[in-house]
């Protein structure tokens, strides 16, 4: 049982009003340590990315760097 589960199976034998407390310290919490609350789909995001620089994919086999090409440029 995790932390969540807990901190749930405890709320529950507290009245209502305690839950209210419980939740506004929550909340007090998230405040005082900037906890972002805003989930980002980690997959989703690789994925969007992933499409937007699949344009730009290209092979580097056999590619060599000159520093002094490149200096010259």
């Amino acid at each position: 049982m995790n932390t969540a589960d807990l901190i749930y199976q405890e709320s529950q034998i507290l009245p209502e009003n305690l839950r209210a407390e419980v939740l506004d310290f929550i909340g007090y919490l998230k405040t005082r340590y900037a906890i972002n609350t805003e989930h980002i789909d980690t997959e989703k995001k690789i994925a969007e990315l992933e499409a937007a620089f699949a344009p730009y994919r290209t092979s580097f086999k056999g590619f060599v760097f000159n520093r002094d090409e490149a200096n010259e440029r």
